[in-house]
């Protein structure tokens, strides 16, 4: 199996296209966005045009408002893998979700604990009341393992809070793992941070060009008890623009920084990973660093 990760704007997705062109493969999106559906301009689907007829796996598989946890993630990735594998074909995963990668490549163990809506919204209402310190000290007291892998990331806080609830356990011993029997080549891209910075400015500026602002207002119109924090970035931003609160150019900005700020993290959760080779995204570089394995498995 290979996956191919990195940042927001690195050029992942065309590659794993090419890739999975070249070995016979189907891509397995890695994106937490990418999971909702009409959510498209907002978390930058591949369109049917760009994926030239390669399958994609792992994207649009809920509303906006509906829940959904790494543990579904697993779950649907795990079951796409083994479905992919039996017809011959190489599975390909694709995204920068890095919580996502290590569900599925180190087999977590996630506690068995599905979402209870109503615990969830008061962890919500406690973390716009009192921000994500409060909770990171409450997930310090019961786990602080649990509480430094978190990194006061407020999704994941809410997580390891609902396993502890759920479960009576630290969540840190909840998410015990069993790695699955794989064999797995890992990509990931480098592009120098100025570069990228001047990607993800352009693709902000695209996504408004195309559409971004209608989508958003189909969205709350459609579902209006959507968290648009949980869509990503650019989503809340949109909003307020509509709204008034904010010109389309702060609105734009505003979205550029964020991203932005996001697209380090990715990378300081990727580099982190022993098992990542870094590549720059050029395709015909990539294969030769993919080694032996993957290029006996092209002749094949």
């Amino acid at each position: 199996m290979l996956a191919i990760v990195g940042p927001t704007a690195s050029g992942k997705t065309e590659l794993a296209i090419r890739v999975a062109e070249r070995l016979k493969g189907e891509l397995v999106s890695m994106d937490s966005r990418q999971v909702f559906r009409h959510c498209d301009i907002g978390t930058n689907k591949p369109t049917r045009a760009e994926l030239r007829g390669v399958l994609l796996h792992g994207i649009d598989v809920v509303d906006p408002d509906a829940p959904f946890t790494a543990a579904d993630y697993q779950r649907v990735a795990l079951r796409t893998i083994s479905e992919i594998a039996g017809r011959g074909h190489l599975p390909v995963l694709q995204g920068g979700t890095g919580l996502y990668l290590r569900a599925v490549l180190d087999g977590w163990n996630l506690g068995g604990a599905p979402p209870d809506p109503a615990f969830r919204a008061a962890l919500e209402r406690r973390l716009d009341e009192e921000g994500a310190d409060a909770l990171d000290a409450e997930l310090r007291r019961i786990d602080p393992a649990a509480a430094d892998r978190a990194r006061r990331n407020p999704r994941r806080l809410i997580r390891a809070l609902e396993i502890h609830a759920a479960t009576g356990r630290p969540p840190s011993e909840a998410r015990t793992s069993n790695p699955p029997p794989w064999s797995i080549t890992v990509l990931g891209l480098d592009v120098p941070l100025a570069e990228l910075d001047r990607r993800i400015e352009t693709r902000v500026q695209r996504m408004i060009d195309g559409g971004f602002v209608d989508e958003v207002r189909r969205v709350r119109r459609d579902f209006p008890r959507a968290d648009l924090r949980r869509l990503g970035h650019g989503y809340p931003e949109m909003a307020a623009f509509i709204d008034g609160a904010l010109s389309l150019e702060a609105a734009r900005n505003s979205t550029v920084r964020q991203v932005r700020q996001y697209a380090r993290r990715q990378l300081t959760w990727f580099r982190a990973d022993s098992r990542v080779t870094w590549v720059p995204p050029d395709l015909e570089l990539a294969m030769a660093r993919l080694g032996a394995g993957i290029m006996t498995a092209e002749a094949s």
